[in-house]
């Protein structure tokens, strides 16, 4: 550079621009800077949104996020579970009441992934954090990747806060961790795994409040002395909506609104609309719960939407993959990960490996949106399908508990699913008692359906259960329907839903209707000549003379039940005609002749591998015994059968057996004796149901 004219010992640098080089007598290039206007540092940001009022039921949840930001390393916190859990309340609840803690600064965004509106983009957010930092657009880099380094950099070592709310996958958050020193809270109704992998965030999923939390949230809301008032009834609001916060924030909004309600108005009209949705979506507040729950299906494809469908279909909240891929006709593996996939978008709960479970309200809300994904035919056809599993799961069931029943007629479809599957008694026994709540429903869905033989053949798959569970009301309710059904459209099965419907009649002692019953049945086996059909009567007939004292026509009724099943070369029949008329020579005095014929019956058994048949001639035995006053022999005979039952899971007539054992062994003065009978009974008391096992899900069992 030329030197200034009028050559002096320096120059002068006075209105060069900064950075530009210029020459100072002989000492060499040299920059100068020109001081800058003094920059205002931006105060540093509160962007929390407010509105969060007393936080109810999650202390817990605080305390482990506490946990997750004092630990040594990435301090990171991710929330997550179902749609209107309170994810953002928690997250905003916790930030609002640790703001001392993080003096550089709090920063929330709301990235919209699952709110009906446009999601927000990275950069967006980015951009909205840094400039809230002082800097602008024009500092940035032209290259948008890197921002998310400036964004770390102008936070590392400061103690900043930062909620990205709403996000849909990691890509949504990635750019938006801040720099080590500051913490991160992310909320999702999906689990987001790279959270933990990249960032070691400590995951929680979120729980529905439990009964007492419901009913304290809903007393936040409309007063603490209203629903002291009416307790029950708010108790009742919380079971309905399982402890969903949203909707109980809802129904408390109306009844803040609604000033002439009380709390039993709102939980009757939660029980009298058919959905709870229609109720809470009624509400005219600008939210609705039907709404928020279908943004969480946005992200699915068509392939597992109708998965999620399908298994929404099914007869109960709970969904095991195993009957699911039979319903869906698909292998393990994919049904497996289609149902992962929903667990992890927080649209089904896992409840234990390979069970599932949907909120009252996800169903509710997918049983209204059916139509979208389901066509009329479709929703039929898979209705049938679902009828056609359950039925044949509970054939095989039934089969497993009783091998020597007579074969039902079945179709090749039923057949094929029944044989792919085998069940052990106790794994029979746990599948009947996790369908107990569902055989109405099936049962109601076929009647509308005009499916009758469906009614039928499950009313038979039932039976044995149901006697074994003492179910009595369940029983005559299931075999009513099936004798209606039979009835009205498959004639084929009256006579047998006829006699099975006089057993339950004479179950409860009615002893008029069940005669009647039995006497139609007759009729109708000696109409088709149907032998086995007439000789299952004449046992049933003998069971009814047993209970009515009539123990002549008893005898009479079982022999005739042997000599008709063995002239049909019907052993297990014949045994069972056998073992009724022993019962009631019994009661006649005759107890030589009973324990003859029980004998003969118990051989006949045993010679088939008929333990059902077997624990029932061994319990003659023992009655006959103690009746004869063969008391030691007698309670030989009743140990026996106590262990066969036991066996088979038959509980009622283990605590039959229990209670003749204890009456025997404390007469006779043998108190060791006594103590073990109590102990079986008090492990009796403390596993009430009929097995103590778990259903083994998959194949070769269910």
């Amino acid at each position: 550079m030329e030197p200034a004219s009028g050559s002096s010992s320096h120059n002068v640098a006075e209105g060069l621009l900064a950075h530009q080089v210029l020459q100072v007598g002989s000492s060499g290039a040299i920059y100068v800077e020109q001081p800058r206007a003094a920059a205002r540092v931006p105060e540093p940001p509160h962007m929390l949104p407010g509105g969060i009022g007393r936080i109810v039921g999650r202390h817990h949840l605080l305390h482990e996020m506490d946990e997750a930001m004092t630990t040594p390393g990435s301090r990171c916190c991710m929330l997550w579970g179902l749609a209107g859990s309170g994810k953002t309340t928690l997250a905003v609840a916790w930030a609002s009441s640790r703001i001392a803690e993080y003096p550089d600064g709090q920063f929330f965004v709301d990235m919209c992934a699952y709110s009906g509106t446009p999601r927000i983009e990275t950069r967006d957010a980015l951009r909205s954090f840094l400039a809230t930092l002082g800097i602008n657009r024009s500092d940035l880099p032209d290259n948008e990747a890197e921002w998310g380094g400036v964004f770390r950099a102008v936070t590392a070592g400061r103690r900043c806060l930062v909620i990205v709310d709403n996000v849909g996958s990691y890509e949504q958050v990635r750019d938006l961790v801040p720099g080590f020193g500051s913490v991160l809270v992310v909320t999702s109704r999906r689990a987001i795994p790279e959270m933990s992998v990249r960032h070691d965030a400590r995951v929680i999923k979120l729980p529905l409040l439990t009964l007492d939390e419901g009913v304290e949230l809903i007393a936040e809301r409309v007063g603490f002395v209203r629903v002291e008032r009416e307790q029950a009834a708010a108790q009742r609001i919380v079971q309905l909506l399982e402890g969903h916060p949203l909707a109980l924030a809802i129904v408390s909004a109306k009844l803040a609104i609604q000033t002439t309600w009380t709390i039993d108005d709102a939980a009757r009209g939660i029980e009298e609309e058919q959905s709870p949705l229609r109720f809470l979506d009624d509400a005219g507040l600008g939210i609705e719960v039907g709404r928020v729950i279908s943004w969480s299906l946005d992200d699915l494809d068509a392939a597992t939407t109708k998965v999620l469908y399908v298994a929404s279909m099914l007869p109960s909240n709970e969904c095991s993959v195993a009957v699911l891929c039979l319903v869906l006709d698909q292998p393990r593996r994919v049904g497996d990960r289609s149902l992962q996939a929903l667990c992890l978008a927080s649209l089904i709960d896992e409840i234990s490996p390979g069970r599932y479970r949907f909120h009252d309200l996800m169903k509710a809300y997918l049983a209204e949106t059916l139509g979208q994904v389901l066509d009329p035919a479709e929703q039929e056809l898979t209705a049938r399908r679902i009828r056609t599993v359950y039925l044949a799961l509970s054939y095989a069931a039934d089969r497993a508990i009783d091998p020597h029943r007579d074969s039902l007629p079945v179709d090749q479809e039923l057949l094929a699913v029944a044989g792919s599957t085998s069940f052990t008694v106790a794994q029979a026994l746990s599948w009947f008692e996790s369908i107990t709540a569902s055989m109405t429903y099936l049962i109601e869905q076929a009647r509308a359906d005009d499916d009758f033989t469906f009614i039928t053949r499950f009313a038979r798959a039932l039976n044995t259960f149901l006697y074994w569970r003492q179910d009595v009301t369940r029983t005559l309710s299931v075999q009513r329907e099936a004798v209606a059904a039979a009835a009205a459209g498959d004639p084929a099965m009256e006579a047998l839903s006829r006699r099975a419907l006089g057993r339950a009649y004479a179950d409860i002692g009615q002893l008029e209707p069940a005669k009647e019953q039995l006497r139609a049945s007759m009729a109708l086996d000696a109409a088709s000549g149907d032998d086995s059909g007439r000789a299952s009567s004449h046992h049933a007939m003998a069971e009814l003379c047993l209970r009515s004292g009539d123990h002549r026509d008893a005898l009479r009724w079982g022999l005739r039940a042997a000599r008709e099943s063995r002239n049909g070369n019907n052993v297990v029949r014949e045994a069972r005609g056998l073992y009724d008329a022993a019962r009631a020579l019994n009661e006649l005095g005759h107890h030589s002749w009973a324990r003859g014929l029980g004998l003969r019956s118990l051989a006949m058994c045993e010679e088939r591998g008929n333990d059902y048949g077997r624990a029932l001639a061994l319990r003659l035995l023992g009655a006959t015994g103690l009746r004869s006053g063969e008391v030691e022999e007698g309670c030989t005979w009743l140990e026996r059968a106590w262990r066969v039952e036991e066996s088979l899971g038959n509980f009622r007539s283990v605590r039959t057996i229990l209670g003749q054992l204890e009456q025997a062994y404390g007469q006779g003065g043998n108190v060791s004796a006594v103590e073990e009978v109590r102990r079986a009974l008090a492990r009796l008391e403390h596993y009430p149901d009929l097995t103590q096992s778990t259903l083994v899900v998959g194949s070769p069992a269910i």
